[in-house]
């Protein structure tokens, strides 16, 4: 009896042994975790793979991210948005190289040029950064980098299908000096470059950052908030929402009104100059047109023109002129002369310099730009003109002077006729006394200063962002919005 017992004993520990060897399966019976097979765990009596399980073999998220950006990878930036529009398209070239333990990562970074610049060894810059989870787009690795010795800028990246996107903007100092920002592309090192300028291949949360114009917005307090939440939602459903929102169309003030076309500049300079006459209730013979096309700038003549081959197929020329009649101290008005096919077209006044030299009044041009810029989906260039001007008015009689400073950013789509508008981006107005020591003792009540600033972007999808700092005058803020242009 006592053999027989402890065989049966013993067959049942090897039973028992047996079983342990042996853990269940997905959906069979369990006591507990330790009763189910690895990554498995014992929920109600049943061995099941719990999500979280399931996923710790695979990276997913950001850990998947930077698991994909390892290696060394070569891109572009493009610039969007900038402290002016001189540095809008230009392109940013860079390698990237990413080292990855686990889920941290960090980058060593070079940037080797700009454009068709290309840095000598001694101006190439580079700077190391570890990544870390964006706070802009779920899941994208995000770096801040100084390659200046000090930050200069946060680039986030994402990767789709084996290559490169992202957004980047400038930071700290930069920031303060450039305000850009754009998009990026890339693909791993060795291989042909991507289109960074095609900005339909970015990924839906790019194109959200990008076309609310995020970065700036934001610094201005002027970003819709609510409406690029619902567009980065919308990234993960069927239809994705395009920037933050329908644009609203350009205000009245903005736009210039064209006029033409003249069958050549000598036309239009006589079409032109018989309009001013008209205006000015002059009749036509009465007085000899002017028509300079080296208007002055600090005193001097200079020409301001771009030849076809600079505007890619929009405009075969531009040019400005200053439109006016022969009179003691008239100078004039600025305008945009604007080939096409159609012929040439002019803008209406830009900038009134008629009155200087009456009643102490002097307005002179201290700085006249003209550069083609491809801002808008239209084939070819825009003509972009940069003018600023300076008046001064004495008033010797209460022994004070008023100057006021203004720069313009004027913007020429193609067309027949072509679309321009107009929009005052800094601004200085000041009224001072001429001479502390003068004898006249009345006080000065009229004594002012003020300044201000506009920002100017062109979005992809034919969208104009402006923007104002925080504490603008409220005149300047009500011109903050995105707007559709030119149509």
């Amino acid at each position: 009896m006592r053999l027989s017992a402890l065989a049966t004993v013993v067959v049942g520990l090897v039973s028992l042994v047996a079983c342990k060897s042996e853990p269940a399966g997905e959906g069979e019976a369990c006591t507990k975790k330790q009763d189910c097979g690895a990554g498995l765990s014992c929920l109600d009596n049943t061995c099941v793979r719990l999500d979280a399980e399931a996923s710790a073999a695979t990276p997913s998220g950001y850990c998947a991210t930077v698991a994909a950006m390892a290696g060394a990878w070569t891109f572009d930036t493009t610039v969007v948005g900038a402290e002016d529009l001189a540095s809008r398209g230009i392109n940013g070239h860079y390698e990237m190289t990413v080292v990855v333990d686990n889920c941290a990562a960090s980058i060593n970074l070079v940037k080797t040029g700009y454009d068709a610049v290309k840095y000598s060894d001694k101006k190439i810059q580079t700077s190391e950064a570890a990544l870390a989870e964006s706070q802009q787009i779920a899941h994208a690795a995000e770096a801040t980098v100084s390659l200046k010795g000090k930050p200069t800028h946060t680039m986030t990246f994402v990767v789709r299908d084996g290559q490169l996107f992202g957004h980047w903007q400038s930071t700290g100092d930069e920031w303060t000096r450039a305000g850009m920002w754009g998009f990026l592309r890339g693909v791993a090192q060795g291989q042909d470059l991507a289109n960074v300028t095609d900005f339909t291949a970015q990924p839906c949360e790019v194109a959200c950052l990008t076309q609310c114009d995020v970065v700036r917005r934001r610094a201005d307090a002027t970003l819709n908030e609510p409406a690029l939440a619902a567009c980065m939602t919308a990234c993960g459903g069927e239809v994705p929402i395009v920037g933050c929102g329908a644009p609203e169309p350009l205000p009245e003030e903005l736009l210039i009104a064209v006029s033409g076309p003249a069958k050549s500049l000598a036309d239009l300079c006589t079409q032109a100059g018989a309009e001013r006459l008209a205006t000015d209730g002059i009749k036509p013979g009465a007085v000899e047109l002017v028509c300079d096309r080296k208007p002055p700038v600090n005193g001097k003549p200079a020409a301001r023109s771009l030849a076809k081959s600079a505007l890619g197929g929009s405009f075969k020329a531009a040019q400005l002129v200053q439109i006016g009649y022969s009179d003691v101290g008239y100078a004039g008005h600025l305008v945009l002369a604007l080939e096409t096919e159609a012929g040439w077209f002019w803008t209406e006044s830009l900038l009134d310099l008629s009155v200087s030299g009456v009643g102490g009044i002097d307005v002179s041009t201290s700085s006249l730009v003209l550069r083609p810029r491809e801002l808008l989906a239209a084939v070819g260039r825009e003509v972009v003109a940069e003018i600023a001007m300076k008046i001064t008015d004495s008033d010797l009689a209460l022994n004070e002077v008023a100057t006021d400073t203004q720069k313009y950013i004027v913007v020429c789509a193609t067309g027949s006729p072509p679309t321009c508008m107009r929009m005052i981006s800094t601004y200085a107005s000041q009224r001072t006394v001429i001479d502390d020591e003068g004898s006249n003792p009345k006080p000065h009540p009229n004594l002012r200063s003020e300044r201000g600033e506009l920002y100017l972007a062109f979005l992809p999808g034919d969208r104009l962002s402006i923007s104002t700092p925080a504490a603008a005058p409220a005149a300047d803020r009500e011109l903050s919005g995105i707007y559709a242009w030119p149509g």
